[in-house]
């Protein structure tokens, strides 16, 4: 329930005042966390408008159970049968005891008064158990955490697979559920047996100090046993003394194994990008080489187109080695290859360079942007090489989506036309390149031709081929 629909419900059905509304408001990330520490149900129940009927105006269950809810928020009952709320609003103390919820089937209950600022008790806060039992200092440890909520700081809220433990005011150990036995008995050798941990040990760990020292909530990780573990310490204050501290630990050691293998990982694709980028530019430079000595000038130009598209994909080795991992940010290996690309071949010609997405970042398996970039990088050279020739300057717009499941990209140059009648048959190696990967590696299409007083260049792909592919 949001704070809206809480105040609703109260200004209706009840007589509390707004500042004891405001109470409950900021009280409800507290709620949550009290009923994962108790694993029970916690409700709020106070006086209605008739004060011979009791009212519920919150109702928090357990995040990681399923069990059945008990009540509702907005169940109105005579206070008869809500006995043991009517007794804490009248006392202002804790009550123990349980209900019967239908005939041959009880439940245990324990009551706790919710005082605002000048001390006058209008609601209980009531912990449902779903048997006739339950664990005392859990349910005490869970409504001091509902005194003094949390305000800016996040609930580290304990999950079945958490260690759970309740220290007292020195660090000796009041609860401790079976996961956190046996990581304490790591954390700390000389702790006792994990069966013996309860009202004779005690945990010594730096966070724990720090957080009976500075009574402020602790995050942090310990590494003990060969494990990892992250802890978390709550204290829960009383006239401003901390009384106890509530401390989650997580075993997260599988996790920093596998964060571990994916940097080592990165660090080798990285290793790998860079070596084949140095190797390409080796080949570059010995085939610059064997232009210069060349004496046809049919065979220098092939050598030196040769050399343009090996230096392109150079250039996209040298990127993807500055990206981690087998996920490539495509708009930024595009926008570094464009610039890269017109940087080194815009000779004599000035061009200006849009380029035109809808400012989402499209994320695309490195296999797909490396066959990307190369089509990429061929159209580049296209528009400079015939689009542009001999021009003082020309436009170049490359454009892209992904709508309906599929990636278009488009490069477009005002400069030259092509000539009626051209068709794929007219295609140069750099242009068959570009259909090769786009219609084998990419699983889409390529078209090719004037369109709107430009050249226009399509790639379509489904957008499933660019992802990483295990």
């Amino acid at each position: 329930m949001d704070r809206g629909q809480l105040y609703s419900l109260a200004r209706e059905e009840t007589n509390i005042s707004e500042v004891q509304m405001r109470i409950l408001g900021n009280m409800q990330e507290a709620l949550q966390f009290a009923a994962d520490v108790s694993r029970e149900q916690v409700i709020v129940m106070t006086r209605g408008k008739n004060p011979d009927m009791a009212v519920v105006l919150c109702v928090v269950s357990p995040s990681y159970a399923g069990s059945p809810s008990y009540y509702h928020e907005g169940d109105v009952s005579f206070m008869d049968e809500a006995a043991l709320a009517e007794s804490v609003l009248v006392t202002g103390r804790k009550i123990v005891g349980r209900k019967e919820l239908e005939i041959g089937r009880q439940v245990a209950v324990t009551a706790y008064p919710l005082s605002d600022n000048a001390g006058v008790v209008f609601a209980a806060v009531c912990f449902i158990s779903s048997s006739t039992k339950q664990h005392q200092v859990l349910t005490d440890t869970a409504y001091m955490a509902l005194l003094l909520p949390l305000t800016g700081e996040a609930y580290h809220l304990p999950r079945l697979q958490d260690g759970l433990l309740v220290l007292d005011s020195v660090g000796r150990i009041l609860y401790a559920n079976d996961m956190a036995a046996g990581l304490c008995f790591v954390l700390d050798k000389e702790a006792a047996e994990p069966k013996n941990l309860v009202g004779r040990a005690m945990i010594h760990l730096p966070l724990v100090e720090s957080v009976m020292a500075t009574g402020r909530p602790q995050y942090g990780e310990e590494q003990a046993g060969g494990l990892t573990l992250t802890a978390w310490g709550l204290p829960l204050l009383v006239q401003g003394r901390v009384q106890r501290t509530l401390l989650v630990l997580t075993d997260v050691t599988a996790i920093r194994e596998k964060e571990q293998q994916i940097l080592v990982k990165n660090s080798v694709i990285k290793e790998i990008h860079h070596r084949v980028k140095n190797n390409l530019n080796t080949i570059a430079g010995i085939l610059r080489m064997q232009a210069r000595r060349a004496e046809n000038e049919e065979t220098k130009e092939a050598l030196r187109r040769a050399v343009d598209r090996i230096l392109g994909i150079s250039q996209i080795h040298d990127i993807l080695a500055r990206q981690s991992g087998e996920n490539v940010d495509w708009r930024q290996l595009l926008d570094r290859l464009c610039r890269l690309s017109l940087d080194s071949l815009t000779a004599g010609c000035r061009v200006h360079l849009s380029m035109e997405n809808d400012g989402e970042p499209l994320v695309m398996g490195s296999e797909a942007a490396v066959n990307l970039a190369i089509a990429v990088n061929e159209l580049i050279h296209n528009a400079l090489d015939h689009g542009f020739h001999g021009l003082p300057e020309g436009r170049l717009t490359i454009s892209e989506c992904c709508e309906d499941g599929w990636f278009h990209l488009c490069v477009r140059n005002d400069g030259h036309l092509l000539p009626e009648g051209f068709n794929a048959k007219g295609y140069d190696l750099g242009l068959q390149i570009v259909r090769t990967l786009t219609e084998i590696e990419l699983g889409g299409s390529f078209s090719f031709g004037n369109e709107d007083g430009q050249v226009a260049a399509h790639i379509r792909c489904p957008v499933k081929r660019l992802e990483v592919t295990e």
